[in-house]
């Protein structure tokens, strides 16, 4: 489809001639994609029309460019969908999570970090859906000291040196214990 538009107040005998948006090339829109700074723009790219509707994947998603922060907001009881809050806009964005559900999630570098009710831990990019599983907390060398019942609460504080979708060599640094013993 072929739009035409003709402008009769300026230029009555002036004819233009616009391309179809449904018809770019996939290979462009993927380029298109990837330059996308704000989530809220990826994730409605492929809204725009039926054609673009699988650009917006895990693997057109550029890890690469600096974002500004989302907040996560609190769960609400058993909901698995996890709200997040733009400090660039002020746009709240509903993502259903269902891994997040009943889960301690902190944050490092974009990942969310999830520590299970029985002391499972994993980490999890919301918006590519990348996991990644990590071992059980029994498998720290203080965890049988610290039996509070609370296996959610053992883990105090979570940071990564490197952020995974960037390189496979980094390290998961956790606080953890009733004396804050460092692992990693």
């Amino acid at each position: 489809m072929c739009i035409v538009l003709q402008s009769d107040l300026f230029f009555p005998d002036l004819y233009q001639e616009l391309a179809d948006w449904s018809e770019l090339q996939y290979d462009l829109l993927i380029l298109i994609a990837r330059r996308l700074n704000l989530i809220e723009d990826y994730l409605n790219f492929g809204t725009v029309c039926k054609s673009w509707h699988s650009v917006p994947t895990k693997n057109n998603f550029n890890n690469y460019l600096s974002r500004p922060p989302w907040l996560m907001l609190a769960e609400e009881d058993g909901n698995s969908i996890r709200k997040f809050f733009s400090l660039y806009n002020g746009m709240i964005l509903n993502k259903r999570i269902p891994k997040a559900s009943r889960e301690r999630c902190m944050e490092s570098l974009g990942w969310l970090i999830m520590v299970g009710e029985e002391g499972e831990i994993g980490m999890l990019h919301p918006f590519s859906g990348v996991q990644i599983e990590l071992p059980h907390q029994n498998t720290t060398v203080d965890c049988d000291n610290h039996r509070t019942g609370c296996k959610m609460g053992f883990i105090f504080k979570a940071v990564l040196s490197a952020n995974p979708s960037h390189t496979s060599d980094y390290l998961l640094m956790v606080i953890e214990g009733n004396a804050r013993f460092l692992s990693f």
